[in-house]
């Protein structure tokens, strides 16, 4: 194959208001092949996953990285759908381990490429940044669950006013859009906070969409519950769809892409949206009875405050967490042979390509 394949970016894993939360394993249930990397930060597994993927785009393969949660120019993992197999990382903050070990999946223990002795000399530094790093993710967690608790206040000053005979109207309306077709479903995050600020693929992953259906909003308007709704009218008539979640909230849909009809539905309340050509925009304040925007923006001003400090706060924590994990990154990393791994990479490389 000459052509370079295409590559897509998308988040499979985010710091939510529960705690840390994948859809890695779910994404490569069933896959044939599946190489899980075992080993601690700065043991090469993103730079192993990255190079990995670049060599099967160069191959004309298309290639989907899964992006990391806390760097978002690192990958989690990289799926190669020509080949139905994957390679991730196994040592997120939630562990993946192999379910048919050494037949469907097969471990990588990086741990092998280091040199003992000087993870011994540095232990103490190691356990101090990690123990650190432990500290900024706990503290991150009570943010983001007091981050949600402030975010449902102000959707329940919203919601009170939702007129639902006009939403299922709606519904009805925009269902008629979808067909018959075969069925099957992926799930991804639309974006996630990281050490970097709020991070967002959705321009990115909707733009081969020939018609998007745009909901604009305050929190608790139903446009959550309207993508909700015509995603199950989708599911129900076949069609494979994409669901992307809320990086802070997992239970709620920000878009659904459905490929094969080019169609996307995209709660556009929190993240910036360029409209193309083909752009529905539906303004969900038209199916809110007796509502004064005015009003309702002074009564929730206070809460919107304390959100957005409080993702701030998320923000930070993100950064020290990252700050932490870059120094236990710089211990390992002087303690591996990358060139032993290097080979190990065009090893499975190789294996893929020679997948029948």
């Amino acid at each position: 194959m000459n052509n370079r394949g295409t590559t897509r970016y998308v988040f499979a894993s985010s710091h939510t208001s529960q705690g840390f939360y994948t859809f890695i394993p779910e994404l490569v249930n069933g896959l044939g092949k599946v190489y899980i990397l075992k080993g601690a930060p700065g043991s090469g597994k993103s730079t192993f996953i990255r190079l990995l993927g670049e060599v099967m785009s160069q191959q004309g393969y298309d290639v989907e990285f899964w992006v990391s949660a806390l760097d978002p120019v690192t990958p989690d993992g990289v799926y190669i759908a020509h080949f139905n197999a994957a390679v991730i990382n196994g040592s997120l903050p939630q562990p993946i381990d192999p379910k048919y070990p050494g037949v469907r999946e097969i471990i990588i223990n990086l741990g092998e490429y280091w040199d003992q002795a000087v993870i011994e000399q540095r232990q103490r530094q190691i356990i101090e940044q990690i123990d650190q790093a432990d500290k900024f993710d706990s503290q991150l967690c009570i943010i983001l669950k007091e981050a949600s608790r402030v975010k449902e206040e102000i959707r329940i000053a919203n919601a009170s006013h939702l007129n639902m005979e006009k939403i299922e109207q709606l519904i009805k309306k925009i269902s008629l859009d979808i067909m018959e077709n075969r069925p099957g479903e992926k799930h991804y995050f639309a974006g996630v906070i990281t050490a970097d600020g709020l991070v967002d693929y959705i321009n990115e992953l909707s733009a081969d969409c020939k018609k998007r259906y745009i909901f604009k909003g305050p929190s608790g308007s139903g446009k959550s519950t309207v993508i909700c709704e015509l995603a199950r009218e989708a599911k129900k008539k076949g069609y494979f769809l994409e669901y992307y979640h809320c990086g802070l909230e997992v239970e709620y849909l920000v878009m659904v892409v459905i490929r094969n009809l080019q169609l996307a539905l995209i709660e556009a309340g929190h993240v910036e949206v360029a409209l193309i050509p083909g752009d529905i925009v539906v303004d969900m304040t038209l199916y809110l009875d007796s509502y004064d925007s005015d009003q309702v923006a002074v009564q929730s001003s206070e809460a919107y405050r304390r959100f957005e400090a409080l993702l701030l706060q998320a923000q930070q924590e993100l950064e020290n967490s990252h700050l932490a994990n870059r120094e236990i990154k710089k211990i390992y990393a002087s303690a591996m042979d990358f060139e032993r791994l290097d080979s190990k990479r065009q090893e499975i490389a190789e294996e893929i390509l020679n997948r029948v």
